[in-house]
């Protein structure tokens, strides 16, 4: 698949937007149960501002991957079937009870409401989140992408950016909390390796589909693709198949793996090991894992396969074993002229 820039862009500042939220607001809640976890003014108010201004930044960038901007309102209409609706919505109330949680909190009203909106938002940035991953996860289409890994780690990562970022405020804020964070930064850089390392190997394990199973033959029956319908490039074979980016592939993802996940978790580790906690090892780590999510989800994109690439013989690996208890458990000989 052409991995979008918009929304990539999309991806990084929401996910920094709710993940920074989720810890902001995760402190004021434990003051509910007595908690010496409450923030400074100052400090909820940058993080909220931070927040409010990357997921509008996300919003208008994600627009661009529309072909008719103007009809975006549209999405409303088909909440109930579509995750893309869902996720509009979702994201655009999780805005709008952000800014009232702001604005409360500018006021010093720090009682049932502030609270009432605060467990709101959290809870709107989660399904907003939700949303965003099911959009890939449902897509049987992309057979990469429709896994319950993909949900798990792209969740995953709103807490590592979230956790990163709201690890630098806490520097200047609440320095006792330091510590707890740069542990938690560590927990979840470490699952969200786990998570993308389980992504990739569970590639070498997927039944790829075939163009019998397309056409509802039996496996016995050799197909031959004659013509590809098309002699020039057209949007399903520049959309669906990026050929430049396959080839860039084996270099950027070992390179993403070190940005997002091999250098941060080097710099927490030797902050969490060693007890000397520099600002600039708390800066970097959080820049490493915004540069290397960035690669990470380029990467995403281009791994994934759409089967009408089938069509035009450029899905890869055709001629390997087909899958077993599909009609005729016999190999299928694909040729291409």
């Amino acid at each position: 698949m052409h991995p979008p820039l918009s929304l990539i862009w999309f991806f990084l500042t929401a996910g920094i937007s709710i993940g920074l939220f989720n810890f902001t607001y995760f402190m004021e809640f434990l003051t509910l149960f007595g908690k010496d976890t409450a923030l400074p003014k100052h400090m909820v108010l940058i993080s909220n501002v931070i927040s409010l201004v990357l997921i509008g930044l996300g919003a208008i960038g994600a627009s661009f991957h529309l072909g008719h901007k103007l009809r975006a309102w549209k999405a409303i209409k088909r909440f109930h079937t579509s995750w893309l609706s869902r996720e509009a919505v979702f994201s655009g109330a999780y805005g709008f009870t952000l800014l009232i949680f702001a604005l409360l909190r500018f006021f010093d009203h720090t009682g049932f409401w502030y609270h009432f909106f605060g467990i709101i938002t959290f809870i709107l940035g989660w399904l907003s989140a939700f949303s965003t991953a099911m959009i890939y996860a449902s897509n049987r289409f992309v057979l990469e992408w429709n896994t319950s890994i993909s949900v798990l780690y792209y969740l995953n990562m709103y807490l590592m950016l979230g956790s990163s970022a709201f690890l630098a405020l806490t520097y200047f804020y609440r320095k006792e909390f330091v510590g707890t964070y740069i542990f938690l930064t560590f927990l979840f850089l470490a699952l969200g390796l786990a998570f993308r390392l389980a992504f990739n190997i569970r590639q070498f394990y997927i039944k790829r589909p075939t163009i019998n199973e397309a056409l509802n033959l039996p496996h016995n029956r050799p197909i031959r693709v004659l013509d590809t319908g098309t002699t020039t490039d057209n949007y399903c074979t520049e959309e669906f198949y990026y050929k430049k980016g396959k080839e860039l592939l084996p270099s950027i993802l070992p390179l993403a793996y070190i940005l997002t996940f091999i250098v941060p978790l080097f710099f927490v580790l030797y902050m969490w090991i060693t007890g000397r906690v520099d600002y600039n090892f708390i800066k970097f780590t959080f820049l490493f894992i915004v540069v290397g999510s960035a690669l990470e989800r380029w990467c995403f994109f281009v791994e994934g396969n759409h089967v009408q690439n089938l069509f035009y013989g450029l899905y890869p690996e055709e001629g390997y074993t087909l899958r077993k208890g599909y009609m005729e458990r016999k190999k299928t000989k694909i040729s291409y002229r």
